[in-house]
């Protein structure tokens, strides 16, 4: 990729060059000469690059960043091996070795915190440039674009914050762009304002976004993408640390019913899926067009060289022997593998446990050879394919799916009292995996269920540590294919490999579960101090 970098401090305007008129044409770039910033607001073109570069940077480049290069766990995996639910197999980074060492120390961990940081300020830095310079350009744009590109841009600040709040707590709020040195070392800004900052423009992108599906607005996010997101917001806000309570559990579940009411969104196979290669989960890895998918991150491989390397992370160093795969830079390697606590706590019939639907144990090759693997690999990030030809896949990387707004809408109801409403939701999920319906559970015990349920669903997309992180909440083994889970307070559960193969009651402290502030970001900034607590 070509693009072009004014960088101020850790705020940064990152102008791409791209030319968009379908799903695929979003990833084509084409460079323009490069401009200084006073030059850019200028264009129909300057306007669109802007808006693009927004989904190339911030949270969604989480799915690019590694730990420290190379070939270790990206971001989005960072708060699962902390949970010790899944395991970095060639522990030689410092960051995974000391998370299940259960050493939670700044020297350890303020490296991945600061690319952290980093990241989402930049992608919030790029977004406040929109909102500031795209309402100036009537002259080029007409009203109804303007409100778009600066909904969208909402949006995408809107993520940034959400996720830098979750992870570091009270934050630095910025919402104007960076165009001097002046005045950039700002205070931290309670975590409950940047909540309210947060929900404010999401509501004000809810109303300026198109009102597609996903696939069908051409990659870029929408209505119900910008419901999805605050719904997610809302849950978390309701749980610790701030504890929002019944009254944000009810937002919740009120904004993931206007995405479900909505009607642009769907399961794949709601009467049940299939267990093949052609069922629902198998549908969502390898689609670029299902309405179950709210929001992706895109790749596209084959035509304009945006891979994805999911793939490699998804199968252990022992498939080397078969001689079959030769993927990018000659690598396979174990970067995020699944506990057997949570494969074995798989139903025997649902569909998700079963092989190649999320995991996998076996594989046969063009010539009818039969393999077996010595670790469970991921089947949702495998892509036999570019393995095989030494590339990136072209599969787009979900980040909100309709499974999760009805999750959200079913915990939501089920904390606020309408527990009908809230098997009826979680119902349509399990009936779709095969499940059948959960008619009996009640107060704490359906939460747990529904808990259970968002742990099955969505094991590979890096939900479960803000599960653990609002509800103080870990899941232990309650039988093996019971299809349930106990969940214990954090403190008193035995948590999954620390060190790998065992468990260790309270091995994570509560503490821990927000990042420390970058060093460097304190050592530029005094005003961020106190340091989070407990990170000495």
């Amino acid at each position: 990729m070509k693009s072009y970098k004014k960088y101020i401090h850790v705020f940064c305007l990152f102008m791409l060059a791209l030319v968009t008129s379908s799903c695929e044409d979003f990833l084509e770039e084409k460079p323009l000469d490069s401009k200084t910033s006073n030059q850019f607001w200028a264009t129909e073109s300057d306007a669109l690059s802007a808006v693009n570069a927004l989904y190339f940077g911030g949270v969604p480049y989480l799915h690019n960043t590694d730990v420290d290069g190379g070939w270790t766990p990206k971001a989005t995996m960072w708060g699962g091996i902390m949970s010790g639910l899944f395991v970095d197999k060639r522990k030689d980074r410092v960051f995974t070795t000391a998370s299940e060492g259960c050493n939670f120390n700044i020297e350890s961990f303020d490296g991945t915190a600061y690319k952290l940081w980093h990241e989402f300020y930049k992608g919030i830095s790029r977004a406040n440039f929109v909102i500031a310079n795209v309402p100036t350009m009537t002259e080029v744009l007409d009203a109804a674009t303007i409100k778009n590109y600066t909904a969208q841009a909402k949006f995408f600040r809107a993520y940034g914050y959400f996720w830098l709040v979750k992870e570091f707590g009270d934050v630095p709020y910025i919402d104007e762009p960076y165009v001097s040195t002046d005045g950039m070392a700002k205070e931290r800004v309670p975590a409950a304002e940047v909540y309210q900052n947060i929900e404010a423009d999401l509501l004000e992108a809810i109303d300026g976004l198109t009102d597609k599906a996903f696939y069908d607005n051409g990659c870029y996010v929408t209505k119900a993408t910008a419901q999805t997101l605050l719904a997610e917001v809302y849950l978390q806000w309701a749980g610790a640390p701030l504890n929002g309570g019944a009254a944000t559990y009810g937002k919740a579940a009120a904004m993931a019913e206007q995405v479900i009411n909505g009607g642009r969104h769907a399961l794949e196979q709601p009467n049940g899926s299939s267990s093949d290669l052609q069922s629902a989960f198998n549908v969502i890895k390898t689609t670029k067009s299902s309405k179950e998918i709210i929001y992706a991150k895109e790749y596209n491989q084959s035509s304009f060289n945006v891979g994805n390397s999911y793939a490699c992370r998804s199968i252990g160093t022992d498939a080397f022997q078969w001689g079959v795969f030769h993927p990018g830079g000659d690598v396979l390697y174990s970067a995020y593998l699944p506990c057997d606590m949570l494969i074995n706590s798989y139903a025997p019939e649902d569909v998700r446990g079963m092989e190649k639907q999320f995991f996998f144990k076996e594989y046969t090759d063009a010539d009818g050879n039969d393999y077996t693997l010595n670790n469970v690999g991921n089947w949702a990030w495998f892509d036999e394919l570019p393995l095989i030809n030494g590339k990136d896949g072209d599969n787009n990387m979900p980040t909100f799916r309709y499974s999760e707004v009805l999750l959200i809408a079913a915990e939501g109801y089920a904390r606020t009292g309408d527990e009908a409403k809230a098997r009826g939701y979680l119902n349509q999920v399990r009936k779709r995996a095969g499940l059948p319906d959960e008619t009996s559970a009640t107060g704490d015990g359906l939460i747990k269920v529904i808990l259970t349920e968002r742990f099955h669903e969505f094991p590979l997309e890096f939900k479960i540590w803000d599960d653990i992180r609002r509800t103080h909440l870990y899941p232990e083994a309650d039988g093996n294919q019971s299809g349930t889970l106990k969940w214990t307070p954090l403190a008193s559960a035995a948590i999954q490999n620390k060190p790998d193969g065992n468990t260790r009651v309270g091995a994570i402290p509560e503490w821990a579960l927000l990042w420390p502030l970058p060093l460097r970001e304190i050592q530029a900034n005094p005003l961020l101090s106190p340091q989070n607590p407990n990170w000495n």
